[in-house]
């Protein structure tokens, strides 16, 4: 173990009347500044409830850095760790930290250089003492060359389980003659091994691409994949119908193959899937839906799977169009008139229909009231090459424009569609101080997200003035009652914070909360978004 670094605690430059600011349902409260140590990059935070949050800095596993603070975000103790030190294979590195249901772990990666295989290991975290604890744990080694070296985990919904999967390098070079190969292995809170090993995909990769995926609480591992009718990967055939269709593999113990549950949507074109368990152990499938080849959505669906049985029913409605007023607001007079022209024009041709292009599923959340409530935001990267005739740049641009929320009855009737009027622009490819975050308490969702100030009152027949990114705004709290009720908040000007402030990468608190460490020229502060 190496020595403790010394914890410096600088007065706060933050405006004294900030902490504990209170703005209609929401209150704004920071820790004082704190450093990390020196060469340490900040990693994340973990919440334990009315223990205290965790923040943990690292500098690969030689020197991984614990901070306690209190749920009132005061610095209570620190520990610097050499985790690397406790296993034997000098070629490992940090994969992921997770807290499961009581359990908290450090997972590693592992390369063996003389077989070119690698694997994941474990050590248990202790957060009462700021250590790891216990010998390291051998979860799997790959039986070959992983892709990219990339292992990918995900927790159940109840996190009392714990899957990792990977996929092996192509064995041919032709994709239309490689199948992909892929490890999947599924652990309990105590990483005891439930099941695992290597399979063999239905579909060569010229047939497939790798979707979305989630893990059951009941220890199952949904993949999603998209299958196109041929080789071509095309969206479309001749006769302008879909060229593609999803399935759901279905992975389990004691099953060589995975069962295959196949998602067909009566001739629309599925977009932007999202697989996921609800608050009945229903395994979802949602996403937006198009009536044509290279049109824009035209609304939502949700369907269910049967895995016995292979199939999918709707689940509620099963298909929610998007109302045309609703897409029409927040527009410029003139650019509502260039639309119904266009309309109008093309009134016989449902593939023509008035839609929404970008849009990107953020979240699903399943209400008291036994409806269900879908959160969108349009979101896109261009990228633009340019050629001087010696070199070649690449540049980007992000967007992250409209909010749409949908609410969906304990019936399965549309209740209610709601349009949150947004630009947000930065000049990279993350654009990670764009986009929003969202909690949902009881029958209502709140959003938050940094807006140009002239559009906090914006009139639904204007449109609104883009934000850039890194250049100031104000933080907008947003709350949306069972109803659909809007009440629309300004929390502060972020630039009162003096740290960056990426409200995407806030995390649930468990404190119906939002936390997250923030830095900026060395300076870190610990913020909570406290919802009442």
């Amino acid at each position: 173990m190496k020595q403790l670094f010394k914890l410096f605690i600088a007065a706060s430059s933050l405006p004294i009347t900030l902490f504990g600011q209170t703005t209609g349902p929401y209150t704004i409260r920071h820790s004082a500044e704190f450093e990390s140590p020196k060469g340490h990059r900040l990693y994340k935070a973990i919440p334990y409830g009315a223990n205290g949050i965790v923040q943990i800095n690292e500098d690969g596993l030689e020197s991984v850095n614990f901070q306690l603070f209190s749920k009132e975000l005061e610095f209570q103790k620190q520990n610097t760790v050499d985790i690397k030190s406790k296993f034997t294979n000098p070629k490992v590195s940090l994969d992921w930290i997770y807290k499961m249901k009581e359990k908290t772990y450090v997972f590693v990666r592992e390369v063996y250089k003389e077989t070119k295989t690698e694997g994941i290991s474990a050590i248990e975290f202790s957060p009462e003492k700021l250590d790891v604890v216990g010998e390291p744990i051998k979860l799997y080694t790959s039986s070959d060359k992983v892709t990219w070296g990339i292992h990918t985990s995900r927790i159940s919904e109840d996190r009392s389980k714990i899957a990792y999967n990977y996929t092996l390098v192509a064995a041919e070079r032709n994709d239309k003659l490689n199948t992909h190969i892929v490890g999947i292995y599924v652990y309990d809170e105590n990483l005891n091994k439930l099941w695992g090993d290597e399979f063999k995909m239905p579909y060569t990769e010229a047939k497939m691409n790798f979707e979305s995926s989630t893990l059951g609480d009941d220890g199952k591992y949904y993949q999603m994949i998209k299958v196109y009718e041929d080789d071509r990967k095309k969206e479309a055939t001749k006769d302008k119908k879909p060229n593609y269709h999803y399935e759901v593999l279905v992975f389990e113990k004691g099953q060589a193959q995975p069962k295959i549950v196949e998602i067909k949507l009566e001739n629309y074109f599925p977009e932007d899937t999202y697989i996921y368990e609800d608050v009945n152990h229903n395994i979802v499938v949602a996403g937006f839906y198009s009536k044509g080849v290279n049109s824009p959505t035209d609304g939502a669906y949700m369907v269910k799977l049967d895995v016995a049985n292979g199939t999918i029913s709707k689940l509620l409605g099963g298909y929610y169009e998007i109302p045309s007023d609703v897409i029409k607001s927040y527009m410029t007079d003139r650019q509502k008139e260039k639309i119904e022209k266009k309309e109008k024009k093309n009134k016989d041709d449902e593939t023509k229909e008035l839609g929404i292009n970008n849009l990107r599923i953020r979240d699903i959340y399943a209400m008291q009231n036994g409806s269900s409530t879908i959160i969108a935001e349009q979101y896109w990267v261009e990228v633009y090459t340019h050629y001087n005739g010696k070199t070649t740049t690449t540049t980007y641009k992000t967007f992250a424009n409209d909010i749409f929320v949908m609410n969906i009855d304990a019936n399965g009737k549309l209740a209610w569609v709601k349009k949150i009027p947004k630009r947000q622009r930065s000049n990279d490819a993350s654009g990670s101080g764009l986009s929003i975050n969202s909690y949902a308490i009881g029958n209502d969702v709140h959003l938050f997200y940094i807006d140009h100030i002239e559009n906090f009152d914006l009139p639904e027949n204007e449109a609104p003035r883009t934000h850039m990114n890194n250049a100031g705004g104000f933080l907008v709290g947003l709350n949306i009652n069972e109803t659909g009720m809007i009440r629309k908040y300004n929390l502060a000007d972020v630039k009162l914070f003096e740290t960056n402030f990426y409200i995407r990468d806030f995390i649930d608190g468990r404190n119906n909360n939002l936390i997250d460490v923030e830095r900026k020229k060395k300076k870190n502060i610990l913020f909570s978004i406290d919802i009442k």
